[in-house]
């Protein structure tokens, strides 16, 4: 805060908001090997065909999202080095079609993931649902979206199909200061100029507050086709819950 004292007779007003916001999605309703066996055995899969049934499964889902890509006119790259910063390869995309909204980028890539199988108990002799840790194929999709701004998803392709997301605070402010008519002006990711402050600050404390699920929900709707089935069988979509926010 000394900075604020030391340089208030040059300093406008103050905005304090998240400058990102990481949300996880989960199916909790196929987290654990008691409810992904019943999951199973309500769609009629046997534990000896599991592995038939999960590949395609994954493969319908790969498909569908590939569609999707190639549907909302963008590119999908295969990413084979996990150093790579595919956030910036997609900025880099969108500098060249800055007018775009939308699907503006896609990467897929290999990356270690918590999945649901089956896996013979050698003590029972008998095959069992368990969780373990793998590797699957990711796909990162990037938008620049209408109520959020900049903002990527991120799906495995294996059971249980987890979801990240995340959302730039100064791009999803800039957001509501369009729809409610205050003016501003931004210097790579900050605000260089807002026209109201005590304002824009009302604003932002009231975006915590509100329930933006729902357009989490719509979202992955339109990239996981097995949602319906999923929603149906369990009575559950995803849980969207806080990673980070800074």
């Amino acid at each position: 805060m000394k900075i604020l004292e030391l340089k208030k007779d040059k300093i406008n007003g103050t905005l304090s908001f998240y400058d990102r916001i990481i949300i996880n999605g989960y199916l909790l309703c196929l987290q654990s090997p008691r409810q992904f066996l019943f999951y199973l055995i309500q769609n009629n899969v046997k534990l000896k065909d599991f592995s038939e049934f999960s590949l395609r499964m994954s493969k319908e889902l790969c498909d569908h999202i590939e569609r999707y890509i190639s549907d909302n006119g963008a590119d999908l790259q295969y990413i084979n080095n996990l150093k790579t910063d595919k956030g910036a390869l997609a900025k880099e995309e969108f500098e060249k079609h800055p007018d775009i909204k939308g699907l503006v980028a896609a990467y897929s890539c290999v990356e270690l993931c918590k999945t649901m199988t089956v896996t013979p108990n050698r003590k029972k002799k008998q095959l069992e649902t368990a969780s373990r840790f793998t590797k699957c194929k990711w796909y990162y999709l990037y938008f620049a979206d209408e109520e959020f701004g900049w903002m990527y998803l991120k799906i495995q392709t294996w059971f249980p199909y987890n979801v990240q997301i995340y959302i730039n605070g100064r791009e999803y402010l800039s957001k509501l200061f369009d729809r409610h008519g205050i003016g501003y002006a931004m210097f790579n990711n900050s605000f260089s100029f807002i026209s109201d402050f005590e304002k824009a600050q009302s604003i932002a404390d009231k975006a915590l507050n509100q329930k933006i699920s729902s357009s989490f929900d719509g979202l992955i709707n339109k990239i996981n086709p097995h949602m319906d089935n999923i929603s149906k069988t369990m009575n559950h979509t995803y849980y969207w819950c806080l990673e980070a926010c800074e």
